[in-house]
């Protein structure tokens, strides 16, 4: 079916409005448009339109491989459908302008090159232009726009397309009360599923806050106390950690403090964030004063959107090799930053003995009214005022390990008891969030500031990757309280919280630490960039690439340009059929005046082998059988019209209007 005058521009356009690529989509519109009045064609073989599939191919995988890479994220692919109308419009540029209205379909694909060459006349043939109008469609839902645009307009060319492909069998009314009650439920049921996305995001969104450590908020923390069911965890890889040779890296990395607790959330008040300026390199950044005792680790992690926390060692005090354009730091040691890039790497300088966050406040001590009556009875039950904060944190830790349990599974809950209270007094199970802020409050009520702190835990080495891994379901929450004039990390949650999450975590999880390996390889390949082994084989694949292109593309024959007024391209398009189709419908005329109508939508073998078994008694049905075959023969096989002689081909069709007039005298 041929494609409707500016449908296909239409849609390419709307693509482009669609997406903002205007730019993009302009351009494509009027070359695909144009070639409906330009008079020259070119002669391109199989052969052209493979090379072109090819190339379409290498570019698709080659955008694939990038956007992984940029993205780093399953949302790639809203990205990837976004630019595909660009990616194939070569291949619709050479059909627009070639001689041949349909391309073989088994030309497209690198595995069919041997069968069509073995088999050159018995290819399947199509036009691409529907296919990529349907192309243009789909990667216009990528825009994501809110109002009703988008399904309007796909509505609109969607309905032309189908009027001109419409049956006659009902009429002009019927078809489109058809239409717009298909319309109509489409547009509630796109609704629907919109809802159920909003529905579904929410609900991810609640099981996966977490998931990629990035959406930390520095100025609170909802925790997860009071929520019952299972707590899910992510084991996606989120930071990488080399400690320097024959080192272990630190336990813990944080990456915000907050002060003030109230109704099962965190708060920083008044966090005074300052901005911190980096050397002349832009790369070294000073958080504090450096000290001859330091230890070094690197850090390769991710930005959401060029921006993010920086998760640190406690007593970091200098960090390098991080090129960002802004850095800050406010007094409870939380590091912001602002990047170009998303993926990010940088050497952290640290002394566990530094305290370098603000100095306690009143606010360090201060207790939350509805959890006051179960601090102060935990606090009763243990022989501890007297004595000396390093004998209180002691007898705090024991306290815990002995008679509490780490899970990730609440399933009580108390009506006339806060969370955390019902975590101290009855279940006395639960996850690290209760046990950092159980402590926090006990330390204050003791008299020690205390601090709520999160970040993540570093223990899990992968031999694969020669390097600590921390995963999403690493992230942890501990105390931090003021002893001695310093700040330094207390954590009460039992020991065995980490042997039972690796019990939960899945069995099959190699397989995407693999993948996850393979995109920081070539994430840290782009960030070398410039450097000598980012050139040697970056720069080498690049030349590998151009020279596969040269030899796969490069033709051998000189492609032949043909005008409108030749003979050769008035004979590719076959102008002698409609000569063969009034000849033959001469018998459809004297059969539809005896009853034997042909819907407009059936084909002539379908209502011919209809008729035969509707009324197997007409005699003139086998002769039909065979007269049809030779009419497909003649008009559909366009490989035989230039494969054969012109003379055989003209005896063929003298032959088969002999054929209709027999039969017309016969019947």
């Amino acid at each position: 079916m041929k494609m409707p005058m500016f449908l296909l521009g239409t849609a390419v356009i709307f693509w482009g409005w669609q997406t903002k690529l205007w730019i993009v989509a302009l351009p494509i519109a009027i070359v695909l448009e144009a070639a409906r009045w330009f008079s020259s064609r070119w002669d391109f073989s199989d052969n052209d339109f493979r090379r072109i599939a090819n190339l379409c191919l290498i570019i698709l995988c080659g955008l694939l491989i990038y956007l992984l890479i940029v993205n780093r994220s399953i949302y790639f692919i809203y990205n990837l459908l976004k630019w595909l109308p660009l990616v194939f419009f070569p291949l619709l540029l050479i059909q627009a302008y070639s001689v041949k209205e349909n391309v073989d379909i088994r030309s497209l694909f690198f595995f069919l090159d041997n069968k069509t060459k073995k088999e050159p006349h018995n290819g399947f043939t199509a036009n691409l232009n529907y296919p990529y109008f349907a192309l243009c469609l789909l990667s216009a839902s990528t825009g994501n726009t809110r109002d009703i645009s988008f399904y309007a307009g796909m509505f609109l060319m969607s309905a032309v397309a189908l009027f001109y492909g419409r049956t006659k069998r009902f009429s002009l009314i019927t078809w489109c009360s058809l239409l717009l009650i298909a319309g109509s439920m489409g547009f509630i049921g796109q609704i629907g599923l919109h809802q159920l996305h909003s529905a579904v995001s929410n609900y991810m969104g609640e099981l996966l806050s977490n998931s990629s450590g990035q959406e930390t908020d520095f100025l609170k923390k909802q925790t997860k106390m009071g929520e019952i069911g299972l707590l899910k965890q992510s084991n996606e890889i989120i930071l990488r950690v080399t400690p320097e040779a024959k080192q272990t890296p630190p336990r813990l990395l944080r990456e915000a403090t907050y002060n003030k607790y109230t109704s099962s959330t965190w708060i920083a008040l008044n966090p005074n964030f300052a901005v911190l300026q980096p050397e002349s390199n832009g790369k070294t950044w000073h958080l504090g004063s450096k000290t001859e005792n330091s230890s070094m680790i690197n850090i390769f992690a991710t930005l959401q959107k060029n921006q993010g926390l920086l998760r640190l060692a406690d007593g970091t005090f200098q960090i390098n090799e991080l090129p960002v354009i802004k850095m800050e730091k406010n007094k409870y040691g939380t590091v912001k930053v602002e990047g170009k890039v998303d993926f990010i790497a940088y050497q952290a300088y640290f002394n566990n003995t530094l305290s370098l966050d603000s100095p306690p406040t009143k606010d360090d001590l201060e207790i939350p009214k509805s959890e006051l009556f179960a601090i102060n009875k935990i606090i009763s039950q243990l022989d501890i005022k007297g004595k000396s904060p390093s004998q209180i944190l002691e007898l705090v830790d024991r306290f815990f390990q002995k008679n509490f349990s780490y899970s990730l599974n609440q399933t009580a809950k108390s009506n006339h008891l806060t969370p955390l209270s019902t975590f101290l007094l009855e279940t006395r199970s639960g996850h690290c969030e209760y046990f950092a802020t159980s402590t926090a409050l006990m330390l204050r009520s003791l008299g020690i500031p205390a601090r709520y702190a999160v970040g993540y835990s570093v223990h899990e080495f992968s031999p694969l990757e020669s390097q600590y891994i921390v995963r999403s379901r690493h992230a942890h929450a501990w105390t931090l309280a003021y002893i001695a004039g310093k700040w330094q990390a207390f954590d009460t949650t039992p020991a065995d919280w980490i042997s039972v999450e690796d019990n939960a975590a899945s069995q099959l999880s190699f397989i995407s630490d693999l993948w996850s390996l393979l995109t920081f390889k070539f994430s840290l390949l782009l960030r070398q960039g410039a450097g000598s082994y980012g050139w040697k084989y970056g720069g080498g694949l690049v030349l590998v690439l151009i020279i596969f292109l040269g030899w796969k593309f490069s033709s051998p024959k000189k492609i032949r340009r043909l005008t409108k007024t030749s003979k050769t391209f008035k004979s590719s398009q076959n102008n002698n059929i409609p000569d063969l189709v009034s000849e033959f419908y001469l018998i459809e005329d004297k059969l539809k005046k005896l009853g034997f109508i042909r819907p407009p939508s059936e084909p002539l073998k379908s209502w011919i082998k209809r008729l035969k078994n509707e009324q197997p008694e007409l005699a003139f049905i086998d002769d039909l059988e065979s007269l049809v075959e030779l009419y497909y023969h003649i008009r559909f096989d366009r490989e035989n019209s230039v494969s054969i002689q012109q003379s055989n081909n003209d005896a063929e069709k003298t032959r088969f209007k002999s054929f209709i007039q027999s039969w017309l005298k016969k019947y």
